[in-house]
């Protein structure tokens, strides 16, 4: 036998090994959530919740894309057979296991940028396409009082919340009334180090009750759902956030979630950022790689 034929059968063999190894780790990843499934009589399912923020042609990049960049993902999801939900169809489905669509998608926004209504707004309409929206109440509350709505920085207005909650297409999370900076010690929803617990609590409560009253009284609805400023908290803040009655917690944490019947599943939901230059397919690929399941 020549060295050239000893060296394609090499090649051949370990091109074999590379694919058997493969197909053995899909097959044991099924496995795996088949038994997770199984063993602790929980129902899965796999849902990627994509996160944004601004929409508009102007200084593109991480947490800005453009509308063309937008309208090509509600194209990729309705030709992949997507379907978007809402975090209150997410949260039926484990408190209430009320059946969700087929490979169920949620494309959430924060912070309230005009781009959403201005950009976002009229590509839902046409395709029919839902999103979750976490809105900082002081923000809107500012520009529902001036009249400005300059792309490259206003907010939404109540006005505008009001009409995109009627459409049955956005649905209303809180961000936090005015806990969305840096600044005097605190980041975000974090406890200052100078804060007793107790201080600590009061402020978090009366802060994200002043955006509920303010959400209900507008839409007739109370958000169910709590994003974290900057993706920032810890158990205590946790545990503060489930004392006031939210069912599910948004992070800024990468991946995509295993979400089961357990609520305790539905807290620091996993997200993927949703970039300039970044195809909607790779990312939601990128974020299946992250699943790891566990046998209890």
């Amino acid at each position: 036998m020549s060295k050239k034929s000893v060296f394609n059968l090499h090649n051949l063999k370990i091109l074999l090994l590379v694919i058997t190894f493969c197909l053995l780790s899909i097959s044991i990843t099924r496995n795996l959530i088949d038994i997770y499934a199984a063993s602790s009589n929980k129902q899965l399912v796999c849902v990627p919740i994509l996160m944004y923020h601004q929409v508009k042609n102007s200084n593109l990049g991480k947490d800005v894309i453009s509308p063309a960049e937008f309208e090509s993902d509600l194209k990729y999801l309705s030709e992949n057979n997507y379907n978007t939900i809402t975090m209150s169809q997410l949260i039926d489905y484990v408190y209430n296991g009320t059946p969700l669509p087929e490979n169920p998608v949620i494309l959430s926004f924060d912070d309230g940028s005009i781009s959403i209504y201005k950009n976002v707004f009229p590509l839902l309409k046409q395709y029919n396409f839902k999103i979750v929206l976490s809105i900082v109440g002081k923000s809107t509350d500012d520009y529902s009082k001036v009249d400005d709505d300059n792309i490259n920085y206003a907010v939404i207005t109540w006005d505008d919340i009001y009409e995109m909650d009627q459409s049955g297409l956005v649905e209303i999370q809180n961000h936090s009334y005015n806990l969305h900076h840096i600044r005097n010690g605190r980041y975000g929803c974090y406890k200052k180090q100078d804060e007793s617990v107790d201080q600590y609590e009061e402020v978090i409560t009366e802060d994200l009750n002043t955006l509920q009253k303010k959400v209900l009284e507008v839409t007739d609805k109370i958000p169910t759902t709590f994003t974290y400023p900057y993706g920032k908290y810890n158990n205590l803040t946790e545990s503060i956030i489930k004392k006031l009655g939210f069912k599910a917690t948004l992070s800024c944490t990468y991946g995509v979630n295993i979400v089961t019947n357990d609520p305790e599943s539905l807290f620091g939901l996993k997200r993927i950022c949703r970039s300039h230059n970044q195809p909607i397919g790779k990312l939601i690929q990128g974020g299946m790689k992250t699943i790891r399941t566990k046998v209890d």
